[in-house]
């Protein structure tokens, strides 16, 4: 309305003769205007449905980003917790490792302890067979070995010992090789002699007369200030008169006896000495060689 009040004037002030044609320019423009307009409004419209979607969008968006930073904040603090968790198990873990090592190391000093407790215990239970062994062997000795009372006491004297060997002691039985001879010989009298209060000792070595023909025992007594070396296989139950009479005792090895050649051999060629029954049986690991008891004096 405004635009065609100023058209009017513009048209009253520079004459009639150009009315009609202005008013028909005017419209024209004015419908162009009006429908540039209408358009422009219809955009607006779309832009403003737009932005209204867009806005809406935005706020959803925004909400989903505060949630987000929500759950982010929670699992920044939970990856926080996680690491001081994580730090904490990794401390543990080395811990856990150097107690593994040293445990290791621990085992294997205990298994090569138990490798050698084990060989130790295969010897310990060798020996204990062996023992076992011997011990079977000490109680087939008469368990009244040295305590039977089968003599008359004596003092540990040389003149005792003498007048025992002369008048009370003889062997039960003649020399016969592998079953009475002078390992069984010396054991007997060995016995007899402790038995009849005197101190005496079973000697094995070299045969004394022949070091060549093997191995020999016979008895060593200690009679108060003496050594007497006794070859017990002389002894037999067949008492030699002669002998008596010649000054000799039977059985006892004299130094100045010509008749007895290696006669220091018996005082100091012996490998061993054995003080009782059971030291020359567990040295001889048996007691076959001197087993006299097996069938005498009521000893089985």
């Amino acid at each position: 309305m405004k635009y065609l009040i100023i058209i009017m004037a513009l048209v009253l002030v520079g004459g009639g003769v150009f009315f009609g044609l202005t008013i028909v320019d005017m419209s024209e423009e004015i419908y162009d205007l009006k429908t540039s307009y209408a358009t422009l409004q219809a955009s607006y419209n779309n832009l403003q449905t737009g932005y209204n979607t867009l806005d809406a969008n935005y706020r959803t968006t925004l909400n989903n980003y505060n949630q987000l930073d929500a759950n982010y904040n929670m699992l920044q603090s939970n990856f926080s917790s996680l690491q001081s968790d994580f730090q904490s198990l990794t401390s543990k873990y080395d811990t856990l490792e150097s107690e593994y090592k040293s445990l290791e190391d621990e085992r294997d000093t205990l298994k090569g302890e138990v490798t050698s407790l084990s060989a130790e215990n295969s010897k310990l239970q060798f020996e204990n067979r062996d023992l076992q062994r011997l011990l079977n062997e000490y109680e087939s000795v008469p368990h009244s070995y040295y305590s039977s009372g089968g003599f008359s006491h004596h003092s540990n004297t040389f003149d005792e010992l003498c007048y025992f060997l002369t008048f009370e002691f003889a062997l039960p039985r003649g020399y016969e090789e592998n079953i009475f001879d002078c390992s069984e010989s010396s054991a007997y009298l060995e016995w007899a002699l402790e038995n009849a209060g005197f101190d005496a000792e079973i000697a094995f070595g070299r045969t004394p007369w022949d070091s060549t023909s093997g191995y020999h025992a016979w008895v060593m007594a200690y009679p108060t200030g003496y050594n007497v070396a006794i070859e017990a296989t002389a002894l037999t139950g067949e008492y030699n008169w002669v002998t008596l009479f010649a000054g000799r005792i039977p059985g006892i090895v004299y130094g100045d006896d010509p008749l007895i050649p290696g006669w220091e051999n018996y005082y100091h060629g012996y490998d061993n000495k054995f003080r009782n029954i059971y030291l020359a049986i567990r040295n001889w690991d048996s007691g076959v060689e001197w087993n006299w008891w097996e069938g005498f004096f009521g000893f089985e």
